[in-house]
């Protein structure tokens, strides 16, 4: 009898042993998400002021370089217009000196100029205070337009541009801005082409999408390349092939114009194959 006691006030001592390590460990689980939780809502909040410091900043920046680039567009834009002026000789024939000098600031006057408007755009972008003027328009009738207006570009290296429009029709965009990302796709693909090299451009219908691709005989684009190829100020391993110049910006906003449009953009290319680039737009 007093060992069966002896047993039971042991076997009590083990369950009340276990029931205080188990009261512990929930003690200690609560008080750990207790924590946690702390921890976590301090983190959000941390957060969520950092974030708002970093918009705050970021818009700030956006108006400081709106406000630069605007004051810097018209004295530029003069200089350009004065240079061209002299250029074409409009004020009496110039020496070969004199003809070397005027196309240099007219040609770095042009690249300043392109690359203020490009931080505008920019500005104007990030800021969020891109609006599109969504009309239907004829995409045919758009990159007919382009193609005629940087075939000049292109005939300075002999460079030949090719339009197939396996689709004609109309679709809503921003003629304006759908301009720009046309011409930097075209022209960025006269740049980095070869001399007597061949540029295709053409139209198409993919289910309920509207496509555009302009295709070159180029260098092609590397994987690493293609990683950071649509980022701001981004400079590439290829090279124009015609001393040309380039800010770093124009894929970029090509991007952010494109999407604006509910579309993507997007390149295939091979280093050595030429590269694609094509866009595509919603048609529903």
């Amino acid at each position: 009898m007093k060992k069966d006691m002896l047993l039971t006030s042991d076997t009590l001592k083990v369950e009340n042993s276990q029931q205080i390590r188990n009261q512990i460990k929930q003690f200690a689980h609560l008080k750990d998400m207790e924590v946690n939780h702390a921890l976590m809502k301090r983190l959000i909040i941390r957060y969520s002021q950092t974030e708002r410091e970093l918009y705050e900043i970021n818009q700030l920046k956006n108006k400081f370089l709106g406000m630069a680039a605007h004051d810097l567009r018209n004295p530029l834009a003069s200089i350009r217009g004065f240079s061209e002026f002299l250029k074409d000789e409009e004020t009496g024939p110039l020496n070969d000196d004199q003809r070397e000098c005027v196309e240099i600031i007219h040609s770095a006057s042009e690249n300043m100029l392109n690359l203020v408007n490009e931080l505008l755009d920019v500005s104007v972008i990030e800021s969020g205070k891109l609006i599109l003027d969504l009309k239907l328009n004829s995409i045919d009738a758009l990159v007919a337009e382009r193609v005629r207006l940087n075939t000049i570009s292109a005939q300075r290296k002999n460079t030949r541009l090719h339009v197939d429009f396996a689709w004609k029709g109309e679709a809503m965009f921003d003629s304006s801005r759908m301009s720009q990302v046309l011409d930097n796709l075209i022209s960025n693909a006269i740049k980095y082409s070869p001399p007597d090299s061949d540029i295709h451009i053409s139209v198409k219908k993919e289910e309920n999408k509207l496509r555009v691709s302009v295709r070159d005989q180029g260098p092609g684009i590397s994987p690493e390349d293609r990683k950071k190829l649509f980022g701001e100020f981004q400079k590439l391993s290829a090279q124009p092939t015609g001393g040309e110049k380039s800010t770093g910006l124009g894929l970029s906003i090509a991007k952010k114009i494109v999407e604006a449009h509910g579309g993507t953009i997007e390149v295939e290319s091979e280093p050595g194959s030429g590269s694609t680039f094509f866009f595509t737009l919603p048609l529903e």
